[in-house]
C-alpha cells in the first residue's frame, strides 16, 4: 500500500520539478503552462481516490510554496478538481476516451475561471487579465492534452526481456 502512495507521490515529484525548472522558459506573453493539470487528472483516473487525494494534496502544497501570493488556494483548488474529477467520472467506464476528453476539458476551464477569480481579487479585474486568462486556458489545454495522452500511452507499455 505504501508503494502506491510512493509511486504517486514521486511522479508528481517529477512534474513539480518539471513545472519548476522547464515551463518557465515555455512563456508566452507571460503565461506559464501548468502541466500538473494533466498530472492531476491521470493521477485521479488511474490510482484510488485516497492514494490520488494525498499524493495531490501534498504536491499541491509543494506547489504552493513557490507562489507565496497566493499561498493555499492552489491546494485546496487541486483537492476541489480532484473530489470533482472523481465524481465526474463515476458514470463513465474506466477506459471512457470521451470522459477523458471532458474532463481534461472541464479541468481547464475550471481552473482558468478559478485563477482569473483568484488573480482578479489580488491585482482588479481588467481587460488584461482576461486575455491572460484566455491564453493560459488555451496554452494549458494543449499540454493537457498532449501530456495527458503522452502519459496514458506510456503507461500501456510493456517491457518483455527474453532471454536466449
Amino acid at each position: 500500500m505504501a508503494f502506491k502512495y510512493l509511486g504517486s507521490f514521486l511522479l508528481g515529484l517529477v512534474f513539480l520539478y518539471l513545472q519548476w525548472i522547464i515551463m518557465p522558459f515555455l512563456q508566452i506573453g507571460g503565461v506559464t503552462p501548468n502541466i500538473l493539470l494533466p498530472w492531476l487528472i491521470y493521477t485521479v483516473w488511474n490510482r484510488q481516490f485516497n492514494v490520488a487525494l494525498v499524493s495531490v494534496f501534498v504536491i499541491a502544497l509543494l506547489y504552493d510554496v513557490t507562489y507565496p501570493l497566493t499561498f493555499g488556494v492552489n491546494s485546496l483548488i487541486f483537492v476541489l478538481l480532484c473530489v470533482g474529477i472523481d465524481l465526474f467520472r463515476i458514470p463513465f467506464e474506466a477506459k471512457s476516451v470521451v470522459a477523458k476528453i471532458l474532463t481534461i476539458v472541464l479541468v481547464n476551464v475550471l481552473w482558468s475561471a478559478i485563477m482569473h477569480l483568484v488573480l482578479g481579487m489580488f491585482y482588479g479585474y481588467g481587460v488584461d487579465l482576461t486575455i491572460l486568462t484566455m491564453i493560459r486556458f488555451g496554452y494549458n489545454i494543449i499540454f493537457s492534452f498532449a501530456i495527458f495522452w503522452s502519459m496514458q500511452f506510456l503507461s500501456r507499455l510493456k517491457l518483455i526481456v527474453i532471454h536466449e
